[in-house]
């Protein structure tokens, strides 16, 4: 079989190789981020029509789309991220059928684009699977509309009503996701270049009027589109908030825009392509990783120059006589600079910024297509000097690639630190009262806000939610303090909404806690910590009315797939949290207990404030010396802790016989810590 009637074949066979390679490698150590833990808990508790209910708020024709994955899928993981990666080749043949459908000449350069398109730098959240395997599918039905309508337009006799379904398609696409709206003026271009290659000897006002009737059906369903989300679904996500300014100040408003959007296309250009050099002064080469990235990275320019190789006559020599292809450049300048411009206009409307750090990055995935394209004007000027092109076709594929690999490990990281995170809290917590608020500063997540916790923290501790009530919720005070967490202070009522449940307490039913690794999660002692110099002052300030009674012993939790029993012997955290338990219930046994074997392992605090529990555990069972041990070392690391080590050994003071043995215990701190213990 020939390679141009194999082609058919074997670029969708290698484009899905590939998208599993780059995008598949740690998918057995990735999780959910983001908003994939509130989809999916809310399946787990209350099925898959809540997840459809709780989407349909926003976005009702988007949780059509749900409906089937989410039956499938439930809330298993790893079959998200092979969903996601599925739908990610999905898309990118839909890019590909586009530009067959355009450009049906230019095969081989097409198929070149799609496989940077697949690699697109300037979206990075692949990994956050429920989410954006959804966005995939939406987009490919999208350019599934713009193919169709291509190939209609290019016959000689046009159908109105392949024209009118291509419309409703769109229609749909836009409704169930706004990223798509700015693509719609791309049919303008696309419309206006057709008819110039059918009719090459009418004016060029003519041409612009007949392209401009036969964009009007499009330009109704646009416009429709725009009274459907401005009207009827204002109240979706991210609300319109700026077209009021063409009524009070249309001149400004219209350089606004413009500036907006010139700002978008260098984003989309520029920053999004420098990205892919990042790694190389971040990534430490000489560790495991940093082995495997080289060769990734190695492979990847290897797979670059085999498909070079396989179609080099047809990639690197021009479809036309013209000198650099002018006339396909002529044609993907304009359809890649509206792509770029208006692809931006939705998210200016709703106040939104397009960016290459997450989440922002998001707002480029419409951008993908014209970025490339603009890439490959670029290369076209190069076609004559054919190595030339080669080479930076393969170093672009290879480093995009790599960068996602990079990105990719970015989130596995993350959901490391996500389940050791709720591995300790189900250590110190094997049980809590409902109506509990958590509230922290913030937490060392970049993938996970207050919001996504919440929905892992109810999936580990809930019991039943039919009555949409949430049993528990956690706050960051930078997110919530002053807006849906009114304060701090003692009996402020809370109620906040979450999706299609909500959250009923007070302040009076709250625990305060924070994390700061390497250290432990802390929670917090009211006794203690508002002596605690580690502790955000907003939170050390409030430390006394964290209700830490809500957490019961006994075991009450659900069995979860992000929380397993693994190493705990060797963990410094699982004995400081089950100390911390111990604490609480003033099992000074059991502290004394775990400390012998705490002490002795190859691990260590990293928060000095962890060994307090263990001075009280030891000085309770009558082993003072081990715990005025822990107190020096606790004051060597700072004497900040002073204050705190004096308000535990004035807490033991009570507690215990005051023998003269341990009167001069007393004299020895009171010299360290500069406490004063002796009765006035």
């Amino acid at each position: 079989m020939k390679l141009k009637q194999f082609s058919r074949f074997y670029f969708p066979i290698l484009l899905l190789f590939l998208c599993v390679f780059v995008y598949g490698l740690l998918t057995p150590f990735l999780g959910f981020y983001w908003d994939d833990l509130p989809y999916t808990w809310f399946e787990v508790a209350s099925g898959v029509q809540g997840t459809i209910k709780s989407i349909a708020l926003d976005r009702p024709v988007l949780s059509v789309f749900y409906a089937l994955p989410m039956t499938i899928f439930g809330e298993k993981p790893l079959v998200w991220q092979f969903f996601a990666i599925f739908s990610r080749w999905i898309f990118t043949l839909a890019i590909f059928n586009f530009l067959q459908s355009f450009w049906p000449k230019r095969e081989k350069t097409n198929q070149a684009i799609t496989l940077l398109v697949m690699v697109f730098p300037g979206f990075t959240q692949q990994s956050i699977s429920v989410i954006y395997s959804h966005a995939f599918l939406v987009l490919s039905l999208y350019f599934l509309s713009l193919t169709i309508f291509t190939k209609n337009l290019q016959m000689d006799k046009p159908s109105p009503l392949t024209t009118i379904f291509s419309i409703l398609l769109a229609f749909i696409c836009m409704a169930a996701m706004e990223y798509v709206i700015g693509l719609e003026f791309s049919r303008l271009v696309i419309i206006y270049l057709i008819n110039k290659r059918k009719y090459k000897k009418i004016s060029l006002i003519d041409l612009a009027k007949y392209s401009f009737r036969t964009w009007l059906p499009s330009l109704v369903g646009l416009f429709l589109f725009i009274i459907y989300r401005v009207f009827l679904a204002s109240s979706v996500l991210y609300s319109v908030q700026k077209l009021g300014g063409f009524l009070v100040s249309p001149i400004n408003t219209i350089f606004d825009i413009t500036w907006s959007q010139i700002t978008n296309i260098y984003t989309s250009i520029v920053p999004v392509w420098e990205a892919i050099f990042k790694p190389f002064s971040i990534i430490d080469f000489s560790t495991t990783y940093g082995k495997i990235h080289i060769s990734f990275t190695g492979f990847l320019v290897a797979m670059a120059a085999f498909f070079i190789l396989l179609q080099r006559k047809d990639i690197i020599a021009s479809q036309d006589s013209s000198p650099i292809g002018l006339s396909w450049v002529k044609e993907a300048i304009p359809l890649s600079v509206c792509m770029l411009f208006f692809s931006g206009i939705p998210f200016w409307a709703a106040n939104l910024i397009p960016g290459v750090v997450f989440p922002n990055d998001r707002f480029l995935l419409p951008f993908m297509l014209g970025s490339v394209l603009i890439i490959f004007v670029i290369l076209e000027f190069v076609k004559r000097k054919d190595w030339v092109w080669s080479i930076l076709f393969s170093i672009l594929f290879a480093l995009s690639g790599a960068y996602q690999l990079y990105n990719t490990n970015i989130y596995r990281n993350e959901w490391d630190q996500f389940t050791h995170f709720f591995q300790q809290i189900s250590w110190r917590i094997p049980s809590i009262t409902e109506n509990t608020i958590f509230v922290t500063d913030e937490l060392p997540f970049i993938h996970y806000s207050d919001n996504s916790l919440s929905a892992a923290m109810n999936w580990l501790y809930a019991r039943d939610s039919a009555n949409q009530s949430l049993p528990y919720i956690i706050n960051y005070t930078g997110n919530r303090l002053g807006t849906s967490l009114p304060t701090l202070n003692a009996g402020t009522t809370i109620h906040q909404n979450y999706r299609i449940f909500s959250f009923d307490g007070s302040t009076n039913e709250m625990i305060i806690f924070y994390h700061q690794p390497p250290g432990c999660v802390h929670i917090a002692d009211p006794s203690l910590d508002h002596l605690n110099p580690l502790m955000p002052s907003i939170l050390r300030n409030a430390s006394r009315r964290s209700n830490s009674s809500r957490i019961e012993r006994h075991e009450n939790k659900n069995s979860v797939f992000f929380v397993e029993e693994t190493q705990t012997s060797k963990s410094w955290c699982y004995f400081y949290q089950k100390a911390s338990l111990a604490y609480q219930f003033q099992d000074w046994e059991e502290i004394a207990r775990l400390g012998d074997n705490a002490f002795e392992i190859d691990d260590y605090p990293n928060d000095a404030s962890e060994r307090i529990p263990f001075i009280f555990g030891y000085a309770y069972t009558e082993n003072l010396e081990k715990a005025i041990e822990l107190s020096e070392i606790t004051h060597d690391v700072s004497n900040l802790y002073d204050p705190m080590l004096c308000e535990t050994w004035r807490l033991i003071r009570e507690k215990i016989p005051s023998t003269l043995e341990n009167q001069a215990f007393f004299t020895i701190l009171e010299n360290q810590l500069d406490c004063q213990f002796r009765e006035q």
